[in-house]
């Protein structure tokens, strides 16, 4: 049977975010025909504007950081937290797709892609990004396809799947070994150590997940770390540009860091959400873990910006009032501070409400961060300033709104909840 559009489940916010995605692809097909001048405001001082801190920074971030809170809670919790793990999966591989789509527009030349699969620069950030982005999306198709088999109902096509899946980890990750190396050595002993693993699996002396190979998992959760990282990188070659209150030696860290606590805050977001769409029953008490788990993250990312900010002194910086101190505070206290002191607070740590607030905040607080990170930060030395196109937002708002779109098709035409999910709401 093929998917099916039912016409009487569109209602008012259906057709809003179907207007907002049409308005931003008109506005998209625009830009590759009158070029990037025209629908934005990027200039020789800011050739990295909204595009890249929202879609790019911020969104790599809240795909791929979700994902691997979920692909370990797949590994380590059993069962227990199956119900979060397939939404999550299904926000990771939508989240990538609209991220290529957003690059592209960005960039205007997609048919090159094929320089950075033939010309290998093994010493830049962005060729590892890159590879990354290619690999993991890879993954989280191969991570996705269960769905599909199962919508189906072909099980011997699942069964192939469930004996090859592992071996394309394997190999991508050799192949990301042998372009991000220059060493014959380490890709010998990088493949000799996964070959090893997935044969310890196949003879039953490590768990075998049934359903989801664990080395297809494990595969997703390193490409996702090593980007996230990655992208902080980028920044280390601008001291001279980015502003001290966010220039860092170990600014990967911190994007790596705040990416780990802004996925845990979307695998709650995304799951209260859906349940409130599709009207379902929340998860409380997994959500309940979840928020522990936050909590914990969001205390180590405030605990490692402190200490950054003492051991580096630029504390009075943030005492004297500008436009960079102020988006500073905003992105600490809505991000990592009062969500972190509703989170402390036991009537409100057990409250599926208030976890929702609270991660909702901490998503937002990434979102600032990014954009400090990328805009605000940033100082021309060529005397430009940047504030961005009404046309950047609506394109961006048109890519998150057929992102929503896709989500509820898949989620309506395929089995992306598992029977846990799908009792009825409570009133």
């Amino acid at each position: 049977m093929i998917p099916t559009i039912r016409w009487r489940d569109f209602g008012l916010g259906t057709g809003l975010l179907m207007l907002v995605a049409a308005f931003g692809s008109i506005l998209a097909l625009y830009r590759f025909a009158s070029g990037i001048g025209r629908v934005s405001n990027l200039n020789q001082g800011y050739p990295w504007g909204f595009w890249i801190g929202f879609d790019v920074l911020a969104g790599i971030a809240l795909a791929a950081g979700g994902f691997v809170v979920a692909g370990l809670m797949h590994m380590f919790g059993g069962e227990k937290y199956r119900p979060l793990v397939r939404p999550t999966i299904l926000t990771a591989f939508l989240g990538y797709l609209l991220f290529i789509l957003a690059l592209m527009v960005d960039l205007g030349r997609p048919w090159t892609i094929w320089h950075m699969i033939i010309y290998w620069h093994h010493e830049s950030p962005m060729f590892e990004v890159g590879w990354c982005v290619m690999m993991y999306t890879t993954i989280l198709f191969l991570e996705f396809l269960p769905v599909v088999f199962e919508r189906y109902q072909m099980d011997r096509t699942y069964a192939v799947w469930r004996n090859v899946a592992p071996w394309i980890a394997v190999a991508l990750l050799v192949l990301f070994a042998i372009a991000l190396t220059h060493s014959a050595a380490w890709v010998i002993a990088i493949a000799a150590v996964l070959v090893g693993f997935e044969l310890l699996v196949r003879f039953g002396v490590i768990y075998r997940d049934p359903r989801m190979p664990t080395m297809l998992l494990m595969a997703g959760i390193m490409f996702s770390v090593l980007h996230q990282s990655s992208l902080g990188s980028l920044f280390l070659i601008v001291p001279h540009k980015l502003n001290a209150i966010w220039y860092s030696p170990i600014l990967p860290l911190f994007f790596f860091v705040s990416a780990v606590a802004a996925g845990v805050a979307m695998v709650i977001v995304e799951s209260t959400l859906s349940a409130w769409y599709f009207g379902r029953e929340i998860e409380v008490a997994l959500l309940r873990d979840v928020g522990h788990v936050l909590c914990w993250a969001l205390f180590g990312t405030l605990a490692l910006r402190g200490l950054d900010i003492v051991l580096r002194g630029i504390g009075t910086e943030l005492l004297v009032l500008t436009p960079q101190s102020v988006a500073f505070w905003i992105e600490v206290q809505a991000g990592l501070i009062i969500p972190l002191a509703i989170l402390l607070t036991p009537d409100f740590a057990d409250s599926a409400r208030w976890l929702f607030w609270a991660s909702l905040m901490v998503i937002v607080g990434l979102l600032i961060n990014r954009l400090n990170v990328a805009v605000v930060g940033i100082t021309s030395t060529y005397g430009e300033t940047y504030y961005p196109h009404w046309m950047e937002i609506a394109i961006t708002a048109g890519i998150v709104a057929a992102g929503v779109l896709a989500y509820i098709f898949v989620c309506r035409n395929f089995p992306v909840f598992t029977p846990a999910h799908s009792r009825p709401a409570e009133t």
